[in-house]
């Protein structure tokens, strides 16, 4: 079908009938036989060379304030967690299973979100995201009672917490709510910017997403320290939702795409799974995620079992998400390089699963859960926020959506069994009241898994350029 799409004004589009320069081609599949490389190539779709800043940086600013509130609701479920636990609202196994269903959705459902943003646009599917984003925390405020658990008060040896009641079941759904809002906002707003920009795509990108660091770091704070208020553990969520749509809602209409989608679109092409790199991708990018959400969740309950202070969880998780933040930019910075995106990618890889390995299993102090929250935080961040360029860069911009929507759809088995599988083996082994020991297994698994993905990159960056430094990948 000939593009029907028309360029604003100053912007000169090139069309994939012309090969695309070799910044925006996968060195390995020049040349090649591969049946999706050669679709790819003869397609119609338009895509841009050059940058355009002065409409790109508010888009990078509206698609920043969605992953500020969204992922920062996302990542403060910790603080929530510890509250429960420790009020003997249910089992960390239990939760973990709640927890990841907050995150599960957004890799399920990629690829219906990818068509509902490419059918009903951006701005139409954030704002969708964003009411069931707030509907989803006013009903964990009602599933949660009136449980606070301040310091100082006893934990009740129930699955009800507070003298309001709650409700388990309640509590799913509305992590489903959760799940699936953020899961509308995530595809409308998380690579929305990288068509803006050629030069500098995984900088503007790593803004993006060190935004939900910094928004997992604020809420974490502001939850604990409003649950330990006289507004107690409902109001503190309630609160939440009311702010979440206030920010939410005016930004979703900063979120215009460079260029109309074109009428033909495909969130899924089987051909790419013959190609041997998307498959490397695909298998490292499920991988990963196993290990991804876990300190965040854990943290809280770490310092706690360490004989920390609440208050210290709170902080140590608000600081993992400000190094987040900080990561973020950083890779982006470090993939704009030389270095390139691929090898930035599986760096952090490393880094994450050294962490874990070597610095987490054996923190039984505050100075060394520092150290680990500035590591593992700074390079777990990296390696959601690199995903889009890595895709950009290995597949052109002009397949960065499909590619990203395939790719991110095997993070399902790891967002949805990384946290219940950490849960289980630390009930396995004493739970959270054994001390830290108990918490060793899981870690290994995870830091164990971090290490395969980090293997199948290296696999990968050598796939594409060898080892040499001048291929920039």
């Amino acid at each position: 079908m000939a593009d029907t799409s028309v360029p604003p004004p100053g912007i000169q589009l090139r069309r994939t009938g012309v090969p695309p320069p070799a910044a925006d081609r996968p060195a390995s599949l020049i040349g090649s036989n591969n049946l999706a490389d050669q679709q790819d190539e003869n397609d119609n779709a338009p895509y841009v060379d050059d940058e355009d800043p002065a409409r790109g940086w508010p888009v990078v600013f509206g698609a920043s304030a969605m992953l500020f509130v969204t992922l920062g609701l996302v990542y403060s479920f910790g603080i929530v967690q510890d509250i429960l636990i420790s009020a003997r609202f249910a089992s960390a196994s239990v939760l973990g299973w709640a927890s990841s269903l907050s995150i599960v959705m957004m890799p399920v459902l990629a690829v219906p979100c990818t068509n509902a943003v490419h059918r009903f646009g951006n701005r139409a599917a954030s704002i969708a995201g964003s009411l069931l984003l707030a509907a989803g925390y006013l009903c964990m405020s009602w599933a949660v009672g009136s449980a606070t658990d301040s310091p100082g008060q006893s934990p009740t040896p129930t699955s009800t917490v507070g003298d309001g009641g709650g409700s388990l079941p309640l509590l799913f759904v509305a992590q489903a709510l959760v799940g699936t809002g953020y899961a509308l906002a995530f595809w409308a707003s998380n690579s929305i910017a990288a068509a803006y920009f050629t030069r500098h795509r995984a900088l503007a990108v790593g803004i993006v997403y060190s935004a939900s660091g910094i928004g997992g770091a604020a809420f974490s704070l502001a939850l604990q320290a409003m649950a330990a208020s006289p507004l107690r553990l409902p109001w503190s969520l309630r609160v939440c939702a009311a702010v979440a749509l206030a920010i939410t809602l005016p930004c979703s209409f900063l979120l215009v795409p460079r260029r109309r989608p074109a009428d033909a679109f495909a969130a899924f092409k089987p051909a790419l799974l013959k190609d041997p790199s998307f498959v490397l991708l695909l298998v490292a990018t499920g991988l990963a995620t196993f290990p991804i959400f876990v300190p965040p969740f854990f943290l809280p309950t770490y310092a706690t079992s360490a004989g920390l202070d609440r208050s210290v969880g709170a902080a140590l998780v608000a600081g993992y998400n400000l190094a987040s933040g900080l990561g973020r930019i950083l890779f982006g910075v470090l993939a704009d390089s030389a270095f390139g995106p691929v090898s930035a990618l599986g760096f952090a890889l490393f880094l994450a699963a050294a962490s874990i390995l070597a610095i987490w299993t054996v923190s039984n102090s505050l100075a060394t859960l520092i150290l680990f929250l500035v590591v593992n935080g700074s390079s777990s961040g990296a390696i959601l926020s690199l995903q889009p360029p890595v895709n950009a860069a290995i597949f052109g911009i002009h397949q960065a959506a499909l590619t990203l929507s395939m790719t991110t759809s095997s993070r399902a088995f790891g967002m949805a069994f990384g946290g219940p599988i950490a849960g289980y083996l630390l009930d396995a082994f004493g739970g959270p009241h054994a001390g830290t020991q108990a918490y060793r297994p899981a870690l290994l698994v995870m830091g164990s898994l971090c290490l395969l993905s980090a293997s199948l990159i290296a696999a990968l960056r050598y796939r594409l350029g060898g080892f040499r430094l001048d291929a920039r990948f």
